[in-house]
């Protein structure tokens, strides 16, 4: 009788006992989705004000970056977005300098040979009243000189711009390089010619690599130019070629003024003028646009410093 009654009492016991382990887990699970909701909605709340203070521009706090909550990756989103546009910002307004530089660098690039051309002219004009004819010749070979420069200025001003803006695209084609080359040389041939300065071009008859010829023989003619502005009279500028596994290696070597230790990158930047290059004539443009070509192509080009002179190498892939 006994057993009996302590084997119903047990049964009742574990019954109790699993009716108040289930009510326990059923009110558990209520306050942990009562307080989760509770804690999500919280969350939810913070991160749109995170995203309002994103819209109105203010400075995200990360105090919370590194958790493993909700709010955290989304407020490490945000704060990289916030970064993003920072970035494209500063670019933005780097970009708008750019151009005021710009237009600044060619209102006073183009103010010495206007004025060149102002003031010739005015004496042109006077020399003709007085018939002088010898001096005619004189002012109109200035004039034509101060004319090409300023044309040579536009020019480059243009085809650099059209570069950059996407304007004008490379087309790449195999061909001989060797006659972009040459037509730079011809084209570069009198104003050498005037200085005597002599080419001494060691080159193979074909190089038959993917490139812009049109582009091309505008990138070697501006390093040609370079390399006869700052040459002395009566020098030379020696053109060879190298190839390695990778790149045809035209190099242009001159032994003129040079340039100083550290100016081997500058040299290439848009505008800049070598600390012994000032006081010559030029703009700092014609070597920056060459690099320019040379990328578009799938090149190199880099500048090293000789004594004397200058070796500018310009690399395209074989």
């Amino acid at each position: 009788m006994y057993l009996e009654w302590d084997i119903e009492w047990e049964n009742s016991m574990a019954v109790v006992i699993f009716t108040v382990l289930l009510v326990g887990i059923i009110l558990g699970g209520s306050v942990v989705y009562l307080f989760e909701n509770h804690f999500r909605t919280n969350e939810m709340k913070k991160i749109y004000k995170l995203a309002e203070s994103l819209i109105n521009g203010n400075e995200l706090d990360d105090f919370d970056i590194g958790k493993e909550t909700l709010y955290s990756k989304a407020a490490n989103q945000l704060i990289r977005l916030q970064e993003m546009l920072d970035g494209r910002r500063k670019e933005a307004e780097k970009s708008q300098y750019e151009i005021q530089k710009l237009i600044s660098e060619i209102a006073h690039q183009l103010r010495t040979p206007l004025s060149n051309i102002k003031n010739y002219t005015e004496l042109l004009q006077e020399s003709l009243n007085e018939t002088q004819e010898i001096l005619n010749i004189e002012y109109m070979k200035d004039l034509r000189t101060s004319e090409e420069q300023l044309c040579f200025l536009v020019e480059s001003f243009i085809k650099t711009a059209r570069l950059e803006q996407g304007i004008m695209q490379v087309h790449m084609q195999k061909g001989n390089l060797v006659e972009a080359i040459l037509n730079a040389l011809g084209q570069i041939q009198k104003k050498a010619e005037d200085k005597d300065i002599f080419f001494q071009v060691k080159l193979p008859e074909k190089i038959i690599c993917e490139h812009d010829k049109n582009w091309m023989c505008e990138a070697f003619y501006n390093v040609f130019d370079n390399a006869v502005k700052y040459s002395k009279s009566n020098s030379t500028i020696d053109i060879t070629m190298k190839q390695t596994e990778m790149f045809y290696k035209i190099q242009i070597r001159d032994y003129g003024i040079g340039i100083k230790d550290g100016e081997e990158n500058k040299i290439f930047q848009r505008f800049y003028r070598g600390e012994q290059a000032r006081g010559q004539e030029g703009c700092g443009i014609g070597l920056y646009l060459s690099r320019e070509i040379v990328l578009l192509q799938k090149g190199i080009m880099k500048a090293t410093q000789m004594k004397p002179g200058l070796l500018i190498e310009v690399n395209l892939p074989v």
